[in-house]
């Protein structure tokens, strides 16, 4: 039976997924059209007040028609109202409105000229307007595949047509924890960061957008003199240097932490987290104090533009490198980054943050395994665990059963059902403790069988090593530790002859000594 599959906006890496998935061994035929719309201009700004700049836009092509996507559905509402405010007939979509009045802005947006649509990006699939003269991102989309598509329902009739894609802070954070708190698989997540990575390489341009673009899905360009750095093209500097400080840091500290800790390091910023870990003793400690922190901060949003790193979706938001760092690393190749993109302020949240945005990537990794469980079990997701709870598992890192089994809102039994669960969440699988020892968790009894475990463990072959193995199981060493016998008596009744003899007068000074 024949086979054919179309997609619109795919990169190398996705048909590449597409082929395999549907195609398996046997190789199809591809048919591949450019991807460039050279009618459609394209131009990037940092938020400085987006409404007024979304308002400005709008008010520079009056009487066209244009979509405004935004990143919620609230804000498409807010917004639409602002542009009508203006004089503009606009309206707001997404996909949380009823059947009727979604398919009434659908035909009004078709018949009528000179109309805004606010909407998410649930608006455009189907919308087949030729007419549609510009498109402008209010915050920041998902990807630049996201991105490539949203704008080309502009100008599909061939005349010129305009966009404009406002970028924050605060987008980058959003669009980050989209990503992490997915239930996607570890490699998809990461794919996903290297596709953000690649709009923000986009944003942060260095020479013409188009041929950033083109280059992302493949081709070659000369510069297109239709985009904004065409025409104003930006101020750079050699960055090699600290770039190379910054690779060094994160290499240092065993890719193991994100910017905010590496920045800290950098500036020599002797934080508790960078005493308690040695990083004030590494050789990049307090290299980069020439540059300040809003400074770094916009060097590493460059970085990650440039796909030289990549937040680790494993280790919760943890920066690795990526291989087009290695040459810059070893001084085999050199970087330029945009110099006005350090001299910008940087933009505080507007909210305030449930943790530091360190402990954020954590948060989300810990939110997706509770929906996780949540689904699984047809109950709401605080029936697992709160919010409360979960900003604590992120904001303390407990490294045992014994750590969980103090955070606020972990009992007993939701410590026995989700502890371990939990727990590989925050640092990684590990071996799962016997259930004997799960029942003493967060109690001095826990911490006795602990070390009844260990003292075992040197005795299995004896005082000299050379008797023949032995050992106590789960449950006994958990009994000894709860009836805390005190005598070699009291010890046989509980071990019996043969294992009190190996074991009895080492567990009693252990008993003792914890007395």
């Amino acid at each position: 039976m024949p086979l054919a599959a179309f997609t619109a906006t795919a990169d190398a890496e996705t048909q590449e997924e597409i082929v395999q998935k549907l195609f398996g061994n046997q190789r199809p035929q591809v048919f591949l059209r450019g991807f460039d719309r050279p009618n459609i201009r394209l131009a990037f700004q940092p938020k400085d007040q987006p409404r007024a700049q979304i308002l400005s836009f709008a008010a520079a092509r009056k009487g066209q028609s244009g979509i405004v996507y935004c990143g919620t559905r609230a804000k498409t509402e807010s917004l639409a109202k602002a542009i009508q405010d203006a004089g503009h007939p606009a309206l707001y979509y997404h996909g949380g409105m009823d059947a009727d009045p979604r398919r009434d802005a659908e035909a009004r947006f078709q018949r009528e000229d000179g109309l805004i649509v606010c909407a998410t990006v649930a608006f455009g699939m189907g919308i087949d307007k030729p007419d549609i003269r510009w498109v402008a991102h209010a915050d920041l989309p998902k990807s630049i595949e996201a991105y490539y598509q949203e704008i080309g329902r502009a100008g599909r009739d061939g005349a010129p047509a305009d966009t404009l894609t406002l970028y924050g802070p605060d987008d980058i954070r959003f669009r980050r924890t989209q990503i992490d708190e997915g239930l996607a698989p570890p490699e998809r997540r990461h794919a996903d960061h290297g596709r953000l990575n690649a709009l923000l390489g986009l944003a942060e341009a260095l020479k013409c957008r188009r041929q950033t673009l083109l280059g992302y899905f493949g081709e070659t360009s000369e510069p297109c003199g239709n985009c904004d750095l065409c025409e104003t093209p930006p101020d750079i500097f050699d960055a090699t240097t600290p770039v190379r400080m910054a690779l060094s840091a994160i290499l240092r500290t065993d890719e193991r932490f994100g910017a905010g800790h590496v920045i800290d390091i950098l500036i020599g910023n002797a934080t508790d987290k960078v005493r308690e870990r040695g990083h004030d003793a590494l050789p990049t400690f307090a290299v980069g104090r020439d540059w300040s922190k809003p400074q770094w901060g916009a060097i590493f949003r460059q970085m990650l533009g440039h796909d030289l790193i990549r937040p680790d979706a494993t280790r919760h938001g943890a920066l690795v490198m990526t291989a087009a760092a290695v040459p810059i690393l070893k001084g085999e190749a050199s970087i330029s980054l945009r110099k006005d993109a350090l001299q910008r302020p940087e933009r505080r949240p507007a909210v305030r943050m449930l943790v530091s945005e360190e402990d954020a990537p954590l948060l989300s990794a810990l939110k997706a395994k509770r929906r996780a469980l949540a689904e699984a079990a047809g109950v709401p997701a605080y029936v697992i665990f709160t919010d409360k709870t979960l900003i604590e598992m992120a904001e303390t890192r407990p490294l045992s059963l014994d750590a969980m089994a103090h955070i606020s809102g972990v009992g007993a039994k939701k410590l026995d059902r989700y502890g371990q669960i939990f727990l590989e969440t925050i640092q990684g699988p590990s071996p799962t403790p016997h259930p004997a020892r799960q029942k003493l968790a967060g109690r001095n009894e826990g911490s006795l069988y602990d070390q009844l475990l260990a003292k075992q463990a040197q005795l299995a072959r004896g005082e000299d090593g050379a008797d023949k193995p032995m050992s106590c199981p789960a449950p006994l060493l958990a009994k000894v530790a709860q009836l805390k016998p005190r005598s070699q008596t009291d010890m046989v009744r509980v071990l019996g002859e043969k294992r009190a003899e190996r074991f009895g007068a080492a567990f009693l000074e252990i008993l003792i000594h914890s007395s």
